[in-house]
């Protein structure tokens, strides 16, 4: 299994080295994809509306409308009240700026150029820790780093940390200002208008049969419950002549309640 297991690594790590780096990774695409969400959005809206797959399209958009309603009122008024209490950044990147101070504590720094903002910093190896040390450069003036989480992700690395306390500078004025709770508050404090009943809808012309719920769809009240994942090209599907084997003893032709092992 595990030399199955590392073949299949070493085919999709030689696939992904053919492929420019550019064009799939974050850190290598010039700041392009910055401010876009690339993760996992397709996901998460599958969670969401795990639910209501076995209504119908009217139902499905009418919960999808009331949803995001409800998100937007509560982020709004979450980010509202931050700022109210005098914080102006998110949480998430204070933390992870604090965390990479204690980094910073451990480095050297060379300053080359004063007037340019250039700086070399190394660090150290950590054979317990299995970290290998290097040298990175650091340019403030062109908020860049040569490791490449700065440029990325705009907001101070461990090493712009280090020249920023080189030059007793704050670092969070090296933050984007996407990263500041105004910029969150004013994304969710749109407002879904509400929906009138629907007796005071303006007539339409229906269509001539009716759109009835799927309830092959919906979830069996007993037994274990089956898979809802919607699956796409890049799963991996099952053949359907595959035979079952025992869970007990992995052996076709009966089942764990029935296996003749079980005893022994």
């Amino acid at each position: 299994m595990l030399a199955v297991f590392h073949s299949v690594n070493e085919e999709g790590h030689d696939y992904l080295c053919n492929i420019p780096f550019k064009q799939w990774t974050q850190a290598y695409d010039g700041g392009l994809r910055y401010g876009h969400m690339t993760s996992n959005l397709a996901e998460y809206i599958n969670s969401v509306l795990k639910g209501t797959r076995h209504l119908p399209i009217t139902l499905v958009v009418r919960e999808t409308f009331f949803c995001l309603a409800a998100q937007f009122s509560k982020r709004a008024a979450s980010y509202a009240g931050q700022m109210l209490g005098g914080h102006v950044w998110c949480a998430k990147v204070l933390q992870e700026i604090n965390k990479t101070k204690a980094q910073a504590n451990i480095m050297h720094i060379v300053c080359h150029d004063r007037d340019n903002l250039w700086f070399r910093v190394t660090e150290f190896d950590k054979p317990h820790q299995g970290i290998t040390g290097g040298q990175y450069r650091v340019h403030l003036r062109n908020r860049t780093c040569d490791c490449g989480r700065f440029d990325t992700l705009r907001y101070p690395c461990a090493h712009v940390i280090v020249a920023c306390q080189n030059l007793r500078l704050d670092p969070m004025s090296y933050v984007d200002d996407v990263y500041k709770l105004e910029y969150m508050y004013n994304m969710w404090r749109h407002i879904f208008p509400l929906v009138p009943n629907e007796r005071k809808w303006p007539s339409v012309l229906l269509a001539p049969f009716k759109l009835l719920p799927d309830r092959e769809l919906r979830r069996k009240p007993k037994g274990r419950p089956c898979s809802t994942r919607i699956c796409n090209n890049m799963d991996i599907q099952e053949t359907t002549n595959q035979q079952k084997l025992c869970g007990w003893c992995r052996n076709p032709g009966h089942t764990s309640r029935s296996c003749p092992n079980r005893n022994s």
